[in-house]
C-alpha cells in the first residue's frame, strides 16, 4: 500500500500563525527603517535651506527679509505690518529654483491673480518633508492680498513644511508666560522690528545678520518644520504664515478642521479666518493663526531644525519650555547647556 504525505490541516494552520507573528515582529521594523530614510530626507532638506540662507546671506549682507508687504494691505491692517511674501520666496535663486524666481512679478503678493498661476500653485520638493502627506496642491489656503483679503475665500496653493524663527514673541497664546518679552505689548507678534528670532514678519522688512546672532549660532533656530495639514494657511508663497514662535510647544496639536469640535474646551472650529485672529482660544484648530505659528512636525517625538550655524538637529518635544524658548532668541542673553537639547 502506497503511503501518502502531507500536512494535516492543524499543522498548516500552524505553519500559517507563525508566518503571520514572523511578519508582525517585521513590519515595526520595516516602518522605522522607511520613517529613518523620511527623516534623513527632511534632514537633508533642511541642510539645504541653511546653505541656501547663508548664500543668500553672502550676497546681500544678511538674512532675506521675513516677509515684504507688495501691497498696502497688509500695512492698513496692521500699521507695522509686511505679511505678503516670505523669506521662502527669496532664496529661491540658492535653492536652484530661478525659474520659479523669475516668473514672480514684484509688482504684486505672492497670492496675487498675476503670480496665482505659476509661483503660487508651485510644489517644490526642497520645501516638503516626506513624512508628512505634503507633496500636492492644498485646497482651503487662506491668501491674503487685496484680491483676497484675510476674510475672503479660500484658494488653492503650493505648500511648505519648513518655516522660520520668529523667537520668543508673543502670540496671544495662553503660552505667552514663556516669552522673554511677554509684558512689552510692542514686540506683540514680532511687530515694530521686535522679533527676537532671525527671520521675522510684521517688521516692515527688517532683516537679521550673523552679527545680530549674540547667543551664538549654534544656539539659535533658523528654520524648522511646519505642517500644511496643521496650519490652515500654510502657503508656498504667502509670507504671513511661514514663521514660528517658541513659545508655543513644540508639536503642539493643531489638527482640528472644519466644523470639528475640540473635545478639551467644546469649541467648534468654524471655517471663518477673522474669529481666529488675536485670541487665546481655538488652541487646537488648523486655522487658528495664534496657534499654528508654531514648530510641529510629524516625526515621532520632536521635530528637525537648522540652526543659525547650518547644523541640523533633531529637537525632542520634551525639552524644557525655557530651553526651548532661549534657542528661539538670538541675542537674549541665556546661557545654555549642550546638554539641555
Amino acid at each position: 500500500m502506497k503511503i501518502r504525505r502531507g500536512f494535516t490541516l492543524i499543522e498548516l494552520l500552524v505553519v500559517i500563525a507563525i508566518i503571520a507573528v514572523l511578519i508582525a515582529l517585521l513590519l515595526p521594523a520595516v516602518q522605522s527603517a522607511r520613517e529613518a530614510a523620511r527623516r534623513a530626507q527632511c534632514v537633508n532638506n533642511l541642510k539645504q535651506i541653511g546653505i541656501a540662507l547663508h548664500n543668500y546671506h553672502d550676497i546681500h549682507g544678511s538674512f532675506p527679509p521675513g516677509a515684504i508687504s507688495t501691497l498696502s494691505f497688509g500695512d492698513v491692517m496692521i500699521p507695522t505690518g509686511s505679511w505678503l511674501t516670505g523669506w521662502q520666496i527669496f532664496i529661491l535663486p540658492q535653492m536652484e529654483q530661478l525659474a520659479l524666481w523669475n516668473a514672480m512679478n514684484w509688482n504684486y503678493s505672492g497670492g496675487h491673480p498675476t503670480n496665482y498661476a505659476t509661483v503660487h500653485l508651485a510644489v517644490v520638493d526642497s520645501y516638503l518633508c516626506p513624512t508628512d502627506d505634503s507633496k500636492r496642491v492644498f485646497t482651503e489656503r487662506w491668501v491674503g492680498d487685496s484680491f483676497t483679503p484675510f476674510n475672503g475665500p479660500p484658494r488653492p496653493g503650493g505648500p511648505m513644511n519648513y518655516v522660520g524663527n520668529w523667537g520668543d514673541v508673543p502670540v496671544g497664546s495662553i503660552f505667552d508666560v514663556f516669552s522673554g518679552v511677554a509684558n512689552d505689548p510692542s514686540s506683540f507678534w514680532g511687530c515694530n522690528n521686535r522679533f527676537r528670532g532671525l527671520l521675522g514678519d510684521c517688521s516692515l522688512g527688517a532683516t537679521r545678520s550673523i552679527t545680530n546672532c549674540q547667543d551664538g549660532t549654534s544656539n539659535t533656530f533658523l528654520v524648522g518644520e511646519n505642517s500644511p495639514n496643521l496650519n490652515g494657511g500654510l502657503t508656498l508663497t504667502m509670507g504671513w504664515t511661514a514663521y514660528a514662535t517658541t513659545v508655543i510647544p513644540l508639536n503642539w496639536w493643531t489638527n482640528l478642521k472644519d466644523n470639528e469640535v475640540d473635545p478639551a474646551t467644546g469649541e467648534v472650529c468654524a471655517p471663518t479666518f477673522t474669529v481666529y485672529v488675536l485670541t487665546t482660544g481655538y488652541a487646537r484648530c488648523y486655522r487658528s493663526w495664534t496657534y499654528t505659528t508654531a514648530f510641529k512636525s510629524w516625526h515621532p517625538g520632536g521635530a528637525n531644525f537648522c540652526f543659525a550655524d547650518g547644523s541640523v538637529r533633531f529637537i525632542k518635544q520634551t525639552i524644557n519650555p525655557r530651553t526651548y524658548n532661549a534657542l528661539g532668541t538670538a541675542a537674549g542673553g541665556e546661557v545654555i547647556s549642550a546638554d539641555a537639547f
